[in-house]
């Protein structure tokens, strides 16, 4: 009488739907600023799944990792942004985030022209396909396609290589800073 009642796991386990959202961070406490105006440097990670997927600089690896949704310890968490569900069963997504870690490798990353929130609005294209619930929110990543718009390249490129100099500091200690300079 009590099989009736115990949750099957594996069915648990394989579910074919899970709700996607766009899990949004401040890098800086200039956000709230700069925010009421429609700017913000943001950060963003995308959770299906019970399972938040982001992209950043990584010197050896790839850029695209994962953690517990809504834990970004270099950032502070703003809000989630459900977006839709997603038709693709957990073992599809994971098929996903293989591709696009052999793809989005930490070096690709660039501040302006492919960040962690290009990565977030990718990935949820392809989660989601046409059952969108919301667009994904333009917001997010408007200082870096206005940057890109507005500024000459140059300057553009000055922006990445002053970020991935901080990157360096911040990861790496200034001993190590100084080798990969050199390479």
């Amino acid at each position: 009488m009590l099989a009736c009642c115990t949750p099957d796991v594996n069915a648990i386990r394989e579910r074919k739907e899970s709700d996607v959202y766009v899990n949004v961070y401040d890098i800086t406490s200039l956000n709230y600023v700069i925010g009421p105006v429609g700017l913000g440097a943001h950060h963003s990670g995308v959770e299906v799944y019970d399972t938040e997927y982001c992209f950043g600089r990584a010197l050896d690896d790839s850029g695209v990792y994962y953690m517990t949704p809504r834990s970004c310890a270099e950032h502070a968490f703003r809000e989630s942004v459900y977006v839709g569900t997603t038709s693709l069963s957990r073992r599809e997504v994971n098929g996903v985030i293989r591709q696009l870690r052999e793809r989005c490798t930490g070096r690709s990353y660039h501040l302006v022209r492919y960040n962690c929130n290009d990565f977030a609005e990718e990935l949820c294209k392809i989660l989601l396909g046409d059952r969108w619930a919301v667009a994904f929110p333009a917001w997010v990543n408007r200082a870096c396609r206005s940057a890109q718009w507005m500024l000459p390249s140059a300057m553009v490129e000055k922006i990445d290589q002053f970020d991935y100099q901080q990157f360096l500091k911040r990861h790496h200690g200034d001993d190590d800073y100084d080798d990969a300079k050199a390479q």
